[in-house]
């Protein structure tokens, strides 16, 4: 059986080193729409110190998406559970371990590998109503905030079918959940930074060094698992 801490782990380093080369690009936009129409709805003079932290955190949006992760974490790993007992634990958990090992190899050669991972699932999220998402934009405050960042949690993304793979691959669906609550904990510091104007840990050569080794090792230690399942 996989070390389940180990993929949980692994799903810490994606969440914080993904978030900085991928989470900026895709969900940067929505977190400065968000921000700009928080900045029409509050006072200037209660947009400084403590105040404008907490509003560039968007904390609703933040644990909302969150909650969506936690979530999917969980079913992912329960569906996975049926199917390992309908095909054979070994079987299901080898092709996860393996599928999750090669998007971290891509990942780390910068998609070079050209994957695609697609869920039909998660693509549905786009059919959901614009005008709601308008206006959930609009003033993303409180449960408005949580409720798009529950939204917006389903929205297609390389990165999270990455961790969906790993989560799938955890045996308890509530260490599942838990490790997508630490994978969406891990995005936050990217997209604090990105709400505050400065991407500044992606400009350091070192950090993407640093980054790209974690994420290879990663790929090398979940191709390990499937591996040592093999035998």
């Amino acid at each position: 059986m996989p070390n389940d801490f180990t993929l949980i782990f692994s799903l810490l380093t994606l969440g914080f080193f993904g978030g900085f080369t991928h989470c900026i690009g895709m969900c940067g936009p929505f977190v400065i729409t968000q921000n700009s129409n928080r900045l029409q709805q509050i006072p200037l003079e209660k947009f400084y110190g403590i105040e404008r932290l907490k509003n560039l955190a968007l904390l609703p949006y933040q644990s909302g998406r969150i909650t969506t992760y936690s979530l999917i974490g969980f079913f992912s790993s329960l569906l996975s559970e049926n199917i390992r007992e309908e095909f054979g634990f070994k079987i299901v958990s080898i092709i996860l371990l393996l599928l999750a090992s090669l998007f971290f190899f891509n990942l780390a050669f910068e998609g070079k590998l050209k994957l695609s991972f697609k869920s039909p699932i998660l693509e549905g999220v786009r059919f959901f109503p614009r005008k709601i998402l308008s206006l959930l934009f609009l003033n993303p405050r409180g449960f408005r905030g949580y409720f798009l960042g529950i939204i917006l949690g389903f929205i297609p993304c390389g990165l999270l079918y990455g961790a969906f793979l790993i989560s799938a691959a955890i045996f308890n669906p509530f260490l599942a959940a838990f490790g997508m609550f630490v994978f969406g904990l891990a995005t936050f510091p990217s997209l604090f930074l990105t709400a505050c104007g400065g991407n500044i840990l992606q400009r350091i050569p070192e950090f993407k060094i640093v980054a790209k080794a974690l994420i290879l090792l990663n790929a090398i230690m979940l191709l390990l698992m499937a591996i040592k399942l093999i035998n």
